[in-house]
């Protein structure tokens, strides 16, 4: 979500709705890993907090392939190509000039937007069109990277991309890969029977919920003479909850714009807010009138991250 205001300078504050979830696998360093072809799961990682998803993160499969050879970690990773909800954006790739950071070392990644692999995608990103189990076509990004950028797979690679579809900025992410598993050779069978199990099973009724941040807010042109605040409200609807379950909305307090290594900090007093049903939760950003007068003119940018949970009743 981007906000842009002035003052003798106009700034740009992305509000990015980003779920409270974090990854809890992991797999033994390089020392245990052969040469071979290995499948992966990859997350992006907001790059000022790692801890969380990037807003991002829904348009990436989360599935990695990795080939390690004496040498290289080659790794490729999966963009949906094009994104649903702007199929008419982004047709030279979802994501151009991507790269990633290892040490002082750069490495650019190589786009394959012909191929268009299918891939399923197990997260669902509102803003992007996409729903937890959709098979979409993909652009892969293939990187080869040294051999030990193994050992800091489940830390993170610092990376870097083109986001060409609705952000249209270069967006900063922390790249982690977990569950690295070797990817079956198959053989071939000598002998193939087949037998049959009946299976039944139940479902129940499942509550469903979704929360809408505001893409943008625009703050216009900041105030020297009075702080500068801008309304904003987060949108929760909720069907089936049963009684004693309810979704919480958090935000950061505070955050930092910045505009070429200068800085302005704004306030987000939405704090932690709870909904169990249809409901309307909001809060303000606020930018003080000291800040803006001891800041240097630019055109600034900043993120505000929004944490969902759902809680169910005991």
């Amino acid at each position: 979500m981007k906000f842009n205001f002035k003052r003798l300078a106009s700034s740009v504050l992305a509000i990015g709705m980003l779920a409270s979830m974090s990854s809890i696998s992991a797999f033994a360093a390089d020392a245990g890993l052969a040469n071979g072809d290995y499948k992966g799961t990859v997350h992006f990682h907001n790059a000022s907090n790692p801890a969380n998803y990037s807003m991002c993160d829904p348009i990436f499969a989360h599935e990695a392939d990795v080939v390690l050879t004496d040498a290289n970690a080659e790794l490729t990773v999966y963009v949906a190509y094009p994104v649903p909800a702007f199929s008419d954006q982004g047709t030279d790739g979802t994501i151009k000039d991507v790269t990633i950071t290892i040490g002082e070392d750069t490495y650019n990644g190589e786009s394959d937007i012909t191929t268009k692999a299918v891939k399923t995608f197990d997260t669902t990103g509102a803003l992007f069109g996409i729903n937890a189990g959709d098979e979409l076509s993909t652009q892969a990004v293939k990187f080869t990277l040294p051999r030990s950028a193994v050992d800091s797979f489940e830390e993170g690679l610092d990376c870097s991309a083109f986001v060409n579809v609705v952000m249209n900025t270069t967006q900063n992410f922390v790249v982690k890969i977990t569950n690295l598993q070797a990817a079956s050779s198959g053989s071939d069978a000598t002998e193939t029977s087949t037998q049959s199990m009946e299976i039944t099973a139940q479902v129940a009724v499942q509550p469903t919920y979704s929360v809408t941040v505001p893409a943008s807010v625009a703050l216009g042109e900041l105030s020297t003479e009075q702080d500068t605040v801008k309304d904003i409200s987060v949108q929760v609807s909720a069907n089936n909850l049963t009684e004693g379950s309810y979704i919480e909305v958090s935000a950061e307090a505070e955050g930092k714009l910045s505009s070429e290594g200068n800085t302005i900090s704004y306030t987000n007093s939405f704090g932690t807010q709870q909904a169990s049903a249809e409901s309307t939760l909001t809060g303000q950003i606020t930018v003080k009138a000291a800040d803006v007068a001891n800041a240097a003119a630019g055109n600034y940018t900043g993120t505000a991250n929004f944490t969902i949970n759902y809680y169910a009743a005991a």
